[in-house]
């Protein structure tokens, strides 16, 4: 009994948290830190290199269906490795870029390739892997990107500054590949692949007593799913979600550092990151607790609160609650899209299904970071952006708890359905 082995889900979950700490910052979170010395160095405007992020996202938008379902009935193993090497070489090439057209280029294959290399092949391996749990699983993989990139802004801040942003490129394209790889060892694709059993399986009940259980599956085809309205209500509860949380992230060291100078800009960067990582895991950990609908409220209602904050950037005092706050709310982008996706319609077809919500997400991605840089070239200020985000947000809260009351009344209709047809037979 003494030699009862920890369950090798967990050990999935910890290469999860190395992959998601090393890529997901360098792309996103960090990738604000690129926005003030490479325009000043290139001569263009922020919106024109903001484009840059609408071409990644877009990328992704239009291959994240086909990689859903490759990842999810593919050799999920050989299809990461492979997207982890591109995304290296990707990023690697903007070190080589001459004009604002070589960044486009540069774009389109670091999208492409981070499709399936960041949190959609986490996402859908570690939905295989746990039943009980999943969303604290999930949500503390996650949080690496937030670990991840409390350790990368100072770093990377500290190398465009000394030296410039194209040996920052250079320097951590090297080390996508020296840490990653080696992980692709330990990313196994589901537990039947081992003679194991996902983590709580044995717990999933479909009784119709127990109809209020958060582990009652749906499983829900993408064919099927899409022939209800309410589906498509998520989709856009996820699309304005993501459109506040990638905009705002993706603008937040340069509004930082037009207040208050790049070095308190980088202090809160770092600050927000390390809240993050306790605010997935916590948020992951709701979820399980209290369910989707409780957790969703809650992380909606904390995200707005920090864009308020946002709204008075004079006050430094307040910029440090916003970035506590901030960092509790940007975890809306990562840890809401999948948990609340496995919750509603279960894990048998998650991958198909989730290759959409990650549309939406990306989507979301693709307006949100030109038209807040926009708005801001064209007035000066991100007051007015602020302002949008925050009626999104709302928006979304409202789209969300809608398509999961829906979605839970179809659940129970279904195994109440399947329970007279029993009780006929029998």
């Amino acid at each position: 009994m003494g030699d009862k082995k920890m369950f090798y889900g967990w050990w999935v979950v910890a290469a999860s948290v190395v992959i998601m700490a090393m890529l997901h910052p360098l792309i996103t979170t960090c990738w604000g830190l690129y926005v003030k010395p490479i325009t000043n160095d290139m001569g263009f405007s922020r919106s024109a290199f903001g484009i840059c992020s609408t071409i990644f996202s877009g990328v992704t938008v239009f291959l994240s269906p086909y990689f859903g379902k490759w990842l999810a009935n593919k050799n999920t193993r050989l299809i990461h490795a492979i997207c982890i090497i591109g995304l290296a070489a990707s990023y690697a090439s903007f070190s080589l870029a001459q004009n604002i057209t070589h960044f486009y280029i540069s774009a389109i294959f670091m999208g492409a390739f981070s499709c399936g290399a960041v949190a959609l092949p986490v996402s859908i391996v570690l939905t295989n892997w746990f039943v009980k749990k999943r969303g604290l699983a999930i949500s503390i993989a996650l949080a690496g990107s937030g670990f991840g990139g409390a350790i990368i802004s100072p770093i990377m801040a500290n190398i465009i500054q000394n030296y410039s942003w194209r040996t920052s490129f250079l320097i951590f394209a090297g080390a996508m590949l020296i840490i990653c790889l080696p992980m692709m060892l330990i990313m196994k694709k589901s537990p039947e692949a081992m003679n194991l059993k996902a983590y709580g399986v044995d717990g999933v009940s479909t009784n119709v007593q127990k109809t209020t259980d958060s582990r009652v599956e749906l499983n829900m085809t993408l064919a099927e799913a899409k022939k209800h309205s309410f589906f498509w209500i998520y989709l856009f509860g996820m699309f304005s979600l993501c459109f506040v949380g990638f905009g705002s992230l993706s603008q937040l060291a340069a509004f930082l550092a037009d207040v208050h100078g790049p070095a308190f800009a980088a202090g809160i960067l770092s600050l927000f990151l390390v809240i993050v990582t306790f605010g997935k895991i916590s948020l992951g950990w709701v979820y399980d607790k209290f369910g989707t609908r409780a957790g969703t409220s809650y992380i909606c209602i904390v995200f707005a609160i920090s864009i308020a904050c946002m709204l008075f950037p004079g006050s430094k005092p307040l910029m440090y609650v916003m970035a506590f706050l901030y960092g509790l709310g940007i975890c809306t982008g990562t840890v809401c899209p999948p948990v609340i996706t496995a919750a509603m319609f279960g894990s048998k077809h998650y991958g198909e299904i989730y290759g959409y919500v990650n549309l939406s997400v990306y989507l979301g991605a693709a307006i949100s970071v030109p038209a807040i840089a926009i708005i801001y070239d064209k007035t000066g200020s991100y007051q007015a952006a602020w302002y949008l985000c925050i009626a999104l947000i709302m928006i979304s809260l409202i789209a969300l708890l809608y398509s999961d009351i829906k979605c839970q009344s179809l659940t129970v209709q279904r195994i109440n359905a399947r329970q007279d047809d029993i009780k006929t037979a029998i």
